[in-house]
């Protein structure tokens, strides 16, 4: 484009959006010196109008007619108190709290988190660990924890070095499945895991873990990571394709005991079988009912129930992870003996779209889903130019003892103005914390001193950033300030026409009355019949029902004579029709007496007419619905009659224009 055509049209409309920006600020109405801007004025009509991009003449001049009567309505209940009462001010914080519920989180993340949990259920992983135990409730900072991270550490280089990882972890892990146990009064002897998980994907490890397993090379060792158990490091040993759902079929040859005879002997037949099944001479289904010392599924065949690979021994999960539909595979060894396994079928995860449902459901069972949350706060502290002095908090330990497990410390114990976080230039010191601490020392778990100071601190550190975030959101955030405005007066609106009109209109029983009475002539019933409509199911049961009305027996003899049979020979419905209530009473002649048999559709149908009523009022009864309807019509408009009155309203209409 010319340069000089991009000038000229800088030129023009940067004046041009001034002079909008300009209108849109200015008032547009006032009621009572209270001022209405034509923004808030634009905001209601847009929401409300969003199917139509062109503002006509007449639309606008109606929508605000509306709109000052709205705004008397609410400057009405505004002026009587509504907005200060206890119930209205719970109700709006209330929906307060909801809507700014997506401004404190980082929806950004979210996308980023379900697409790191499918991407890591594409993979099934195999690994190891070591772990030193480490409650909880201990802080990082606190000795236990850094003994236990240095320990670690050591046990590490010593595996790089070349110590065996499975022989180190049955010496130092505080996992009690890594060790061997010997025999003893009930029980065998067990020959510990050294570590071993097996192969596992996303969910199936607490989120820390997950993140260390599925971000470590195979072979290689992580650095410790905590989780609530402790402090592990890990091993990553295989990394397979998913495998998702699986099902095979199997056939189990169990050595008579863990001696190298006993499991050579038992290698042998195995081989014996799978060559007999490779050569021909017998199917594998045939082979695992006659052979299989799994009894259980031996009858099926070998048939196995469907699991996933958390829930088998690592040695037949990597056996299957080679296999095609129904090939079998060589003969496996694990804890169970030797098999021969077979590939039914394998389900995997659909597609990102269609798993997404499932995915959101899983996130939000996890600590994952926390995540947003943590960007959000780390995303306000920069925002807000957060800075923290740790060692004020480290001087602030010392202040903090025993008593705290009772419930009993107190503020008084800390006098101290040092600061120990700075918040959009606000300061927050040791006495505000020591004030937030007192309030808050309820334990449900006994922890260290430095872990619960710690914990508070975090807490208090982040309800004053989002409490920060939360005070901002009406001036950051256009549409969250209208949205707001919205519901505050929406409330206020609802409670003024509830006094005013609509519950009015049901309390005021002597008003309804007299307002019926002044217009009895407006509820009118057109000329009616009342008659009886009997639906038969035949021709014949017609016939018959015809019959007996013409011998004038009574509708419930009729009805249990012709349903003898069947429920469904005969259906009745008595009424008084208008014109048009009824197709049938529509098609018969205005007659007392019984009408002709009339085929509707595949039903005959006889209308015994016992009165034709004449045009009449409708009683106050009768017509109370339509009644209280009116009548709140009525109120709407003496009342708004009475709000032009009452209040001294002004509209700058060349504005609108």
């Amino acid at each position: 484009m010319n340069k000089t055509i991009i000038y000229f049209l800088i030129v023009l409309l940067f004046p041009l959006l001034a002079i909008a920006q300009k209108n849109q600020n200015q008032v547009l109405l006032s009621i009572d010196q209270k001022n209405y801007s034509l923004e808030e004025f634009m905001y209601v009509y847009n929401k409300n109008n969003n199917n139509s991009g062109i503002i006509d003449q007449k639309t606008k001049s109606e929508y605000l007619d509306l709109y000052v009567n709205f705004r008397l309505k609410v400057k009405e209940a505004e002026d009587l108190g509504m907005d200060t009462s206890l119930e209205f001010r719970n109700e709006l914080a209330g929906y307060r709290s909801q809507l700014a519920k997506p401004y404190l989180t980082d929806k950004s993340i979210d996308e980023i988190v379900m697409r790191e949990a499918y991407d890591r259920l594409q993979w099934d992983i195999r690994a190891s660990h070591i772990m030193i135990a480490v409650p909880e409730e201990v802080s990082k900072n606190d000795s236990v924890a850094l003994s236990a991270y240095n320990k670690l550490i050591d046990i590490r280089k010593k595996i790089i070095n070349g110590a065996d990882f499975a022989e180190m972890a049955r010496k130092y892990s505080d996992d009690p499945s890594a060790r061997d146990l010997p025999e003893a009064k009930n029980r065998s002897p067990r020959k510990g895991n050294g570590g071993d998980l097996g192969y596992f994907t996303a969910f199936y490890m607490v989120y820390p873990f997950e993140n260390a397993a599925y971000s470590t090379p195979i072979g290689e060792i992580s650095m410790p990571i905590r989780t609530q158990f402790g402090y592990h490091i890990i091993k990553v040993t295989d990394k397979i394709p998913e495998l998702g759902k699986i099902e095979v079929k199997h056939i189990n040859i169990k050595p008579t005991d863990q001696s190298a005879e006993a499991i050579n002997k038992s290698k042998a037949k195995i081989d014996e079988i799978a060559a007999k099944i490779k050569a021909g001479n017998i199917s594998f289904e045939e082979a695992a009912r006659q052979y299989s010392d799994d009894k259980g599924s031996a009858e099926k065949d070998g048939l196995l129930p469907v699991f996933e690979v958390s829930r088998m021994v690592p040695e037949f999960i990597k056996a299957i992870s080679s296999l095609q539909v129904d090939q079998v595979s060589e003969p496996v060894f694990t804890d169970y003996g030797w098999h021969l396994i077979k590939l039914v079928r394998l389900v995997k995860n659909p597609s990102y779209e269609e798993f997404l449902p499932s995915l959101q459901l899983k996130v939000t069972r996890d600590s994952r889903s926390n995540k947003s949350k943590e960007s959000a706060l780390a995303k306000f502290k920069t925002e807000f130019g957060f800075k923290e002095y740790p060692k004020v908090l480290t001087k602030f330990y010392s202040s903090v003892d025993s008593s705290i497990y009772n419930q009993k410390w107190t503020a008084d114990k800390v006098n101290s103005t040092a600061i120990l976080f700075k918040l959009n230039d606000k300061k927050y010191t040791a006495n505000d914390f020591a004030k937030y601490l007192e309030g808050h020392q309820t334990m449900k778990r006994k922890g260290t001193i430095r872990y619960f100071t710690d914990k508070i601190y975090n807490q208090w550190v982040e309800e004053a950033v989002f409490a920060t975030k939360d005070a901002n959101l009406e001036s950051e955030f256009r549409d969250f300030k209208m949205l707001m405005q919205e519901y505050h007066d929406g409330i206020l609106l609802f409670a003024i026409s509830d006094q005013e009109v609509w519950g009015k209109a049901i309390r005021d029983s002597l008003g309804l009355t007299r307002f019926y009475e002044e217009n009895r002539g407006q509820y009118q019933w057109k000329e009616r019949v009342e008659a009886t409509i009997y639906k038969c199911g035949s021709d014949s049961v017609a016939q018959l029902v015809n019959k007996w009305l013409k011998a004038e027996l009574k509708l419930d003899s009729i009805v249990k004579m012709a349903n003898r049979n069947s429920a469904l020979n005969l259906q009745f419905e008595k009424g008084k029709y208008e014109p048009e209530d009824n197709a049938i009473i529509d098609q018969i002649q205005k007659k007392l007496g019984i009408s002709n048999i009339i085929k509707d559709g595949n039903t005959y149908v006889i209308v015994d007419v016992q009165q034709i009523l004449p045009a009449q009022n409708k009683s106050i009864e009768e017509a109370k619905g339509i009644i209280t309807a009116d009548y709140q019509n009525y109120l709407e408009a003496q009342w708004i009659k009475q709000l032009h009155q009452s209040h001294q309203v002004n509209i700058n209409k060349a504005l609108i224009e």
